[in-house]
């Protein structure tokens, strides 16, 4: 009996041994891959300071979601406090602990559309998958519109902060999601802005895509947690009018409900009529029985 007992104790110290030096070593793959800086070929935006380019920017604030992170007035807000880490959008604003005070236009467009901040290190839970898409043009209207908006002091905001915990579930390979690191680069142009399929195939691509697939026929979005977005071939042979009240209430035609917290009403509420159309038009061009991979 004592062999037994001292074979299970052995077994069991070096298996908590191994645990240990496992998590020792996750440990430092995950700070490693927090510490990693990228390289990227920033476009040199000329930003537009007119009235209309800012307020293409603010529609584009709206209809893109910073407002879901960042906060109604953009101000930073945290969005994870847990023991593995605490995750905290920051304050875009020219306030104190603002970023807005020290970004150029150059950080604006890097960390908007690849991820990466200003020192080379990625962002964590910034969508720049998404926003990777956005053309020349509307990223300058975005910057225009961040360096317009009124300075708010957040002296309780803080920083992202990774506990041990999560630098092991980073190291593993857990969050690698959270790091949408995108150095290629982005569209010079878009089509014209209209109710056309052409503009809505653009603007798919930077919301929609995020979630649904490039082809928006059905994928796991990133969002840890977040149930399977299927195919929008169903969405495509709706109405007009009703696809409009989708995207505006949440409300499918038979009567039910969008679950709105994995589908962005309070992004989509926003466009205008041209681009629900333009949207709904593209839906409507897509070829649903073709392969996934075409």
């Amino acid at each position: 009996m004592r062999k037994v007992l001292k074979w299970v104790a052995y077994t069991v110290g070096g298996l908590v041994v191994l645990l240990l030096v496992a998590g020792a070593a996750l440990y430092v793959i995950g700070g490693s891959k927090m510490g990693q800086t990228h390289e990227v070929q920033a476009t040199a935006l000329p930003i537009p300071t007119d009235s209309a380019s800012v307020a293409r920017g603010e529609h584009l604030v709206l209809t893109n979601g910073c407002r879901l992170c960042h906060g109604p007035q953009l101000a930073g807000q945290v969005m994870i406090d847990a023991p593995p880490f605490r995750v905290v959008a920051s304050n875009l604003t020219r306030g104190r602990n603002g970023i807005g005070s020290t970004y150029t236009d150059a950080d604006w467009e890097r960390v908007i559309r690849h991820g990466i901040k200003p020192d080379g290190r990625p962002v964590v839970i910034m969508p720049a998958a998404g926003y990777h898409h956005l053309a020349d043009e509307d990223a300058a209207a975005l910057i225009a519109y961040l360096k317009t908006i009124p300075p708010v002091d957040n002296d309780t905001l803080g920083a992202t902060q990774f506990r041990a915990m999560g630098r092991i579930l980073v190291g593993a390979g857990q969050f690698d999601p959270a790091f949408e690191v995108r150095t290629g680069r982005s569209p010079a142009s878009r089509p014209p802005a209209g109710p056309t399929a052409e503009y809505g195939r653009y603007l798919a691509s930077v919301p929609c895509a995020y979630c649904h697939g490039e082809n928006l026929k059905g994928a796991q979005p990133p969002e840890p947690g977040a149930p399977f977005a299927p195919a929008l071939s169903a969405a495509s042979a709706w109405p007009l009018d009703a696809f409009r009240t989708f995207l505006r209430t949440g409300t499918r035609p038979d009567g039910s409900r969008v679950n709105a917290q994995f589908m962005p009403i309070e992004m989509t509420r926003h466009y205008t009529d041209d681009e629900v159309a333009a949207l709904h038009a593209y839906l409507n061009s897509v070829n649903w029985s073709a392969s996934t991979d075409s």
